[in-house]
């Protein structure tokens, strides 16, 4: 077991282990009385029984439908309900388990049920337990545009288990591994350094090699969280990949997951900083190389680049109407930056999808 502290004005722990036994210490230990579940389907599907040896404590659950069609406003509605029916008062704790989807929904819904709830997550993806679950951010899609909705809200523990990694279907796993290309080369050359020399042990799953990926991307993560909580300036170079990749998710209406958009972000991102003489061919060239061997999408084709340059026009992140993205400089290095347009986003992509002809 390893944790890792997380310092803020209410400071909490990420536990990353390889089993449930933990928990239930966790629990004994805090003095933690009733625990209200949400969940969804896939994930209660293979682990209704995950928590048999506390489950007199639990007094209630909720299950949404995966996919980011749930974040919506009607889903929190009706989980309030759900709370409110089951007699859900701020001593009870809410346990997100599941992945990013819930963690969003489960995180909001904390912030807002009566003021504020004890909360803990429990990821069960890897991009859940590397990124989403640590840091405090949370929220909803509103009218398409993703997580434009939300609060910043920090849970009690992050309780995260690798073990639950091993029943992910290939698609969410490498899904997860995108974002943790993102923290290699974009903050740390040695843990980009390490998946490059380790991807078959990480591919095939080997339990030390998922421990020690995650355990550096929630200690990298929580860095900086610390230095900037409510996302401010020095949090916004976790967005490596995310302007154009969350215009990807927009535009494609979530089809492709967050992961895989991200990877294509990256792809463009890093070819913005190729032409700028920010990273060299050979960096580029190893980042391709890498998303291939997890067979991550590197490049996309998009037939209305009028409504993409407006959806990256209406990033959340962008300020006075200056677009912010992260361009790598480097491995291990990256900047933030507004003096990017957004015809040159455009153009760039163009002209790198051209390359590929």
């Amino acid at each position: 077991m390893k944790e890792i502290k997380i310092n803020l004005k209410n400071p909490y722990s990420v536990i990353v282990t390889s089993t449930n036994s933990h928990l239930n210490f966790w629990f004994e230990q805090k003095k933690v009385g009733k625990l209200f579940i949400i969940t969804d389907q896939n994930v209660d599907s293979i682990y209704a029984d995950y928590f048999r040896s506390f489950e007199q404590k639990i007094i209630g659950k909720y299950i949404i439908k995966p996919g980011e069609d749930s974040k919506r406003i009607e889903i929190i509605l009706d989980i309030y309900r759900a709370l409110l029916k089951n007699n859900v008062d701020r001593r009870c704790t809410l346990i997100a388990f599941g992945g990013g989807v819930v963690g969003d929904i489960a995180g909001f819904v904390a912030s807002t049920y009566k003021r504020g709830t004890n909360l803990v997550y429990i990821p069960t993806t890897i991009i859940s337990q590397t990124d989403s679950s640590v840091g405090g951010k949370n929220g909803f899609n509103l009218d398409g545009i993703k997580n434009i909705i939300g609060t910043f809200y920090q849970p009690n523990l992050v309780y995260i288990d690798v073990n639950l990694i091993k029943t992910l279907d290939y698609r969410n796993f490498k899904n997860g591994m995108a974002e943790v290309i993102k923290y290699g080369l974009s903050l740390d050359e040695n843990l980009f350094r390490f998946i490059e020399e380790n991807k078959r042990a990480i591919k095939e799953r080997e339990i030390d090699k998922l421990k020690y990926i995650v355990s550096e991307c929630v200690k990298l993560k929580a860095g900086i969280v610390e230095r900037d909580e409510l996302d401010l300036g020095e949090r916004h170079i976790l967005n490596f990949g995310h302007t154009i990749g969350h215009a990807v998710e927009t535009m494609f209406d979530f089809n492709i997951l967050h992961g895989e958009a991200v990877a294509i972000g990256m792809v463009y991102e890093s070819y913005i900083a190729l032409k700028r003489k920010l990273i060299s061919e050979d960096i580029f060239d190893r980042l391709i190389k890498i998303l291939e061997y997890f067979e991550l999408p590197t490049n996309i084709n998009i037939d209305n680049y009028k409504r993409f340059k407006d959806i990256i026009c209406k990033d959340k992140k962008n300020v006075d109407n200056n677009i912010k993205i992260v361009l790598p400089q480097g491995i291990g290095r990256a900047i933030i930056t507004t003096d990017v347009k957004a015809d040159t986003i455009v153009q760039n992509i163009q002209e790198y999808n051209r390359r590929l002809l």
